[in-house]
């Protein structure tokens, strides 16, 4: 009888022999795949009032959620393994010991961080769909705008307080600026109205186009604005996320105090957060996290747990990254 080949392709020798990631060395096997997780309504509610009573006092969330969540829930997951050392943690006199319920708490904050990013992200398109909108009658405005300004920079040539209110539509920039030009110039079109249609170059004509595209382009400017609710949910994010890092800190404490000098501690190492990489939704995958889930280096997270920043860049231990608000 033959015997059975026992020959295995080169692909499969070559995965075998892969080494697993750095993220799942040392850690919770779930670390990486955790299982689903619904928060409820209620307790939902109860750590937004505590996200909420945390003020201005919050960390600018630098994005990238899913691999944030991924690396928080790792550290939680490893709390919960060493739940039984952590909670004996002597801390100072004015900090309350760590309890087994802070511990699993994170969990539930992690989750309400993913809850408020997706609402800001929401918002944050609604946004940008209106900015879209906005740019077509805009240009076509800042066309109208140079027709008229070439008319009056003749008309105004001997007279100093035309040429101020000339140079006082052309002084601003940006679309608000574009907005009340507009409504400069409409009403110097009407001041010299008689004037205007006799200009042979469709002077007139611009005047009227811009007399339609005014109102249109006052309101998609509100639009286009960050309302008052997008700016509420960009604020929740933030807290949401500062509760994160708050309770991600505590649990190093303790973790230091028990494990300094062990391989334990890079479960507890803090996100790397590069400087100035602020948030603006979107969800950029750094390559070195995207093949091994972790850091480029294990030195760079060892680095990080001890407050410090490799290659220029910044824990979240240290200084928060800064926004484009």
């Amino acid at each position: 009888m033959a015997k059975a080949s026992t020959t295995t392709s080169p692909r499969t020798n070559e995965a075998s022999k892969k080494p697993a990631p750095r993220e799942t060395q040392g850690a919770p096997r779930a670390s990486t795949r955790a299982a689903a997780y619904t928060l409820s309504a209620a307790r939902e509610a109860e750590l937004l009032r505590e996200a909420e009573s945390l003020g201005d006092d919050t960390v600018v969330f630098p994005g990238k959620l899913a691999r944030r969540v991924v690396w928080s829930s790792r550290i939680q997951l490893a709390a919960e393994r060493d739940a039984a050392d952590l909670v004996r943690t002597p801390f100072a006199e004015d900090e309350p010991p760590l309890t087994r319920e802070q511990i699993g708490a994170l969990r539930d904050k992690i989750e309400l961080l993913r809850a408020t990013q997706s609402r800001w992200q929401a918002a944050q398109q609604r946004q940008e769909q209106a900015a879209a909108t906005f740019a077509k009658p805009a240009v076509e405005a800042a066309l109208h705008r140079q027709t008229l300004l070439r008319f009056f920079d003749l008309r105004f040539k001997k007279s100093p307080e035309g040429q101020k209110r000339l140079m006082a539509i052309r002084a601003g920039s940006g679309d608000a600026d574009l907005v009340q030009d507009v409504s400069d110039l409409l009403l110097l079109c009407s001041e010299h109205a008689e004037a205007l249609h006799k200009a042979p170059r469709g002077e007139a004509d611009a005047a009227a186009r811009l007399r339609e595209l005014s109102p249109l382009l006052a309101r998609m400017l509100a639009d286009k604005t960050l309302s008052p609710e997008a700016q509420r949910s960009r604020k929740l994010r933030d807290a949401a996320y500062t509760l994160v890092v708050h309770a991600e800190r505590r649990l190093r404490a303790a973790a230091e105090y028990w494990y300094a000098g062990t391989d334990k501690m890079k479960d507890y190492a803090p996100f790397p957060v590069s400087r100035g990489a602020a948030s603006t939704g979107d969800e950029e995958e750094d390559e070195a996290f995207a093949e091994d889930g972790a850091p480029e280096s294990d030195a760079s997270a060892e680095g990080a747990a001890d407050g410090g920043a490799s290659d220029g860049g910044a824990t979240e231990d240290g200084e928060s990254a800064e926004d484009e608000r």
